[in-house]
């Protein structure tokens, strides 16, 4: 059911599954049962409440490994779950740190920092736009009857 649905009606049934599972929370397969959706069309309504849940005065959706999904208003599991993702970033980041930057910086000192720019001129345009070797003409796709861009 609900095949080919837009996200907001997969979030509208998933919110109303959420709000009556309060102050529970409803893990993906409980989710899916009780919306009688399929897991793809749950996260597209998950990914929907969390776009919206400022603008329509909503609490925020949480998840967590022993309660599951939820939208709960008690800002302790807001908090616990804004530290649990922060933890998880800082997680990647710091891998990404010293398993794959810090070691081209030992191998290859002479191209740390020429190949990309961490300046904040460059935030405003993807990371490989940023690295010397890209050249803008060679990506713009040609019109071969006008010979030109």
């Amino acid at each position: 059911m609900g095949a080919g649905l837009p996200a907001h009606v997969h979030g509208q049934v998933v919110r109303k599954a959420l709000q009556e599972a309060r102050p529970a929370g409803l893990t993906l397969p409980q989710l899916c049962r009780a919306t009688k959706r399929t897991p793809s069309q749950v996260w597209a309504g998950l990914r929907f409440l969390r776009k919206v849940a400022v603008k329509e005065g909503l609490p925020p959706v949480t998840y967590s490994r022993r309660d599951g999904f939820q939208m709960s208003e008690e800002s302790e599991v807001w908090i616990s779950y804004e530290r649990a993702i922060f933890q998880a970033e800082l997680h990647r980041v710091t891998n990404f740190v010293t398993g794959i930057i810090a070691p081209h910086a030992k191998k290859a000192p002479e191209t740390n920092g020429s190949a990309w720019s961490w300046t904040s001129s460059a935030a405003s345009r993807p990371l490989w736009r940023s690295s010397p070797a890209w050249n803008a003409d060679d990506h713009v796709q040609r019109d071969p009857a006008a010979g030109r861009a």
